[in-house]
């Protein structure tokens, strides 16, 4: 049940302590999403896909940390994400979008991921799960076993006895 949590740092020394102005919320949210588009596009030419982007901090101090994946039970690997930090880090290099330095940390999403959406459904159908519900689903609060996907409004995971539970979305 046990999986790695995976992850790769590269980091980029500032090209100058000037322009360290504080960022209002419009530019932050315009940057966010150049960086996600970016990202984006650089990874899903691995055969990989953004799960979330966060950008923390300011000035050398700047972190943009990755979460990738691949769908299904391969999920991804060290190497996986060694290749989409650096091929990221070097689209980025061509823009001015971080100029004053920042880390790179590119990771899996880890397992203990939450699984909030359809897309995190599928991608995770084929894993090992762990699904922790508030209502008990058989007289069981806790269900193991492989995520299936959804049917019917329902998520469908087969425990290891082979019975398959649905649990309500």
């Amino acid at each position: 049940w046990a999986e790695a949590h995976l992850f790769y740092l590269v980091g980029k020394t500032p090209a100058s302590d000037s322009n360290r102005s504080a960022v209002d919320q419009g530019r932050h949210a315009a940057l966010i999403a150049e960086l996600r588009e970016i990202a984006s596009d650089v990874i899903s030419g691995f055969g990989l896909e953004l799960v979330e982007l966060k950008l923390r901090g300011s000035g050398k101090r700047r972190l943009l940390r990755l979460d990738i994946d691949r769908a299904g039970p391969r999920g991804v690997n060290l190497e996986d994400c060694q290749r989409a930090s650096v091929a990221v880090g070097e689209r980025l290099e061509g823009t001015d979008l971080l100029q004053d330095g920042y880390l790179l940390e590119v990771s899996s999403p880890g397992i203990d991921r939450p699984i909030r959406s359809a897309d995190d459904i599928r991608r995770n159908t084929g894993r090992k799960v762990v699904v922790a519900t508030t209502e008990p689903i058989d007289g069981q609060r806790r269900v193991r076993g492989t995520l299936q996907g959804i049917a019917d409004g329902a998520m469908r995971v087969v425990t290891e006895d082979e019975t398959e539970v649905r649990i309500p979305l």
